[in-house]
């Protein structure tokens, strides 16, 4: 009887489980992983199937079917706990797998965020490595350093115009900073060369990309920059250096970097050149892209983009102050003639370059002593002792130069002597706007004299006074072209009209 009466009961709860078991499961199929909705549904289409079951099942109590009626009430009250214990453990463990994803996305927005950072400190600390190199280029080449500077920024704006993404501008304007780092290994013969390249002078200077590209190559994995390193003098046509690449195997930044480059070494005052007007470089330029050496898409930007051209500020700091002094003092040692104290008269020209001659406010005088018939002595006297004459010579203007001479902090002194082929230049600094220093003038041609009674040897003096801030090249062309005369007179035969022409 007992039986009979709680049968029911359990019958009706079990079947009232399994459909809150049912409408929770698809309830909460939104909260579960995609990766499992699959597995899920079917489980909810099992959680049906055994609910129609069970309703099918609880139908046999009221056909008297042969089967203890306990039984199907326990087995339908069962299935139904059954089935809402599964609901609920899996609520469970889905709101702990949704904990454990929401740690998992916490730590891999740190990663990425940790991941960025790196990147940004990479960056800053290739940027540094690069304006590390640059700086040691400065420190070895002035007008290279900024040459660079000035080429990263024309080049980094042609790549903007040809829409090359951010990382890429980066490998250009790093590239540009970097591309004559191989210059570091040229000797300070060819470097500071005041003159065109011999044939063996251009082979070595052709080193320089291999150089920069094999130093770089090792510390920096930037296929882009080695290639601007590498390949910034290959052109279309083959002509280049150092691989003679053509046209496609040179790529786009390379490109860039090689008219840019063009560019501004046309307009750029070297020791060996003056610079060009910007309308005499881009018709250069237009003459380049005409022979199939530079890209002339490049090149039409580049025309387009003159105009706008900022001057580039030197933001790359120099290491220090005494940079300047090392500077002229690796350029003194170069233009001194070797095993003698006699500096070449182009040394003057670089120290008015580098603008540290106090003639910008001081008057100074160049005086000339030339020798026209010095051929005809050396064939008198021999050229051993005609030469040593010459340099006795010297060693006396020099000792008079010193008497008189101030003390200067980049240069050797107030007053300098010169030797321009078998000529000497003196160079001459007053000590105020008002009163000329007691001139060297006279102790010269007492010298002179003397050596003229003793040897024969005839000579010409000629000074050119000049106003503070005259430029060194001007005053010199004057000063030549006032001794010509002279110069033609004495020896008529050896002379020529432009003779002494200052050579560029």
């Amino acid at each position: 009887m007992f039986l009979s009466v709680i049968t029911p009961p359990l019958v009706i709860m079990g079947a009232g489980l399994m459909l809150i078991a049912l409408i929770r499961g698809i309830r909460l199929t939104k909260k579960i992983p995609i990766k499992f909705q699959d597995k899920w549904q079917f489980l909810l289409l099992l959680m049906a199937i055994f609910f129609c079951g069970h309703l099918l099942f609880a139908s046999l109590l009221f056909r008297r079917f042969p089967f203890p009626d306990m039984l199907i009430g326990l087995s339908i009250f069962l299935g139904g706990a059954f089935s809402l214990l599964v609901i609920i453990l899996t609520k469970g463990a889905l709101k702990k797998f949704q904990e454990e994803e929401g740690k998992l996305a916490k730590a891999a927005a740190n990663i990425k965020q940790k991941k960025r950072k790196l990147a940004e400190n990479s960056a800053l600390y290739l940027k540094d490595l690069f304006e590390m190199i640059a700086e040691v280029l400065a420190n070895r080449d002035q007008h290279t350093f900024e040459h660079d500077l000035q080429v990263a920024a024309i080049a980094k704006l042609i790549g903007e115009k040809l829409g090359l993404s951010e990382d890429t501008l980066t490998s250009l304007e790093l590239g540009c900073l970097a591309h004559d780092i191989g210059k570091t290994a040229i000797p300070d013969d060819i470097l500071l060369k005041p003159a065109k390249f011999t044939f063996q002078d251009r082979n070595i200077m052709e080193y320089h990309p291999l150089i920069g590209a094999k130093l770089v190559a090792r510390h920096i994995q930037d296929d882009k920059v080695i290639d601007i390193i590498l390949n910034h003098h290959e052109r279309l046509d083959g002509s280049g250096y150092p691989a003679g690449l053509k046209g496609e195997e040179i790529g786009i930044l390379p490109r860039i970097v090689a008219a840019a480059d063009t560019y501004h070494s046309l307009i750029s005052r070297r020791s060996y050149k003056k610079p060009l007007t910007t309308e005499k470089a881009l018709d250069m330029l237009r003459e380049e892209v005409a022979k199939g050496r530079l890209d002339g898409r490049i090149v039409d930007i580049l025309i387009a983009l003159v105009p706008e051209l900022p001057e580039v500020e030197k933001t790359i700091p120099i290491t220090a102050g005494f940079m300047k002094n090392i500077e002229i003092f690796r350029n003194r040692t170069y233009f001194r003639e070797p095993l003698s104290d006699f500096y070449n008269y182009r040394y003057l020209l670089f120290l008015d370059d580098a603008d540290v001659l106090h003639k910008e406010t001081l008057p100074y005088d160049l005086i000339l002593i030339s020798f026209p018939n010095f051929g005809t002595f050396q064939q008198e006297k021999g050229y051993l002792v005609a030469d040593q004459v010459f340099d006795e010579i010297g060693e006396n203007l020099m000792d008079i130069c010193k008497n008189f001479s101030q003390h200067r902090e980049f240069y050797d002194g107030s007053v300098m002597l010169f030797r321009k082929r078998n000529d000497y230049l003196i160079y001459q600094e007053h000590e105020d706007e008002n009163t000329a220093s007691v001139s060297v003038f006279n102790d010269i041609s007492k010298t002179l004299s003397r050596v003229k009674e003793e040897w024969g040897l005839h000579f010409i003096l000629v000074n050119q006074p000049c106003p503070p801030g005259q430029p060194t090249r001007k005053a010199l062309q004057h000063l030549l072209k006032k001794a010509e005369p002279a110069i033609q007179k004495k020896n008529p035969w050896t002379s020529r009209p432009g003779a002494y022409k200052l050579r560029r």
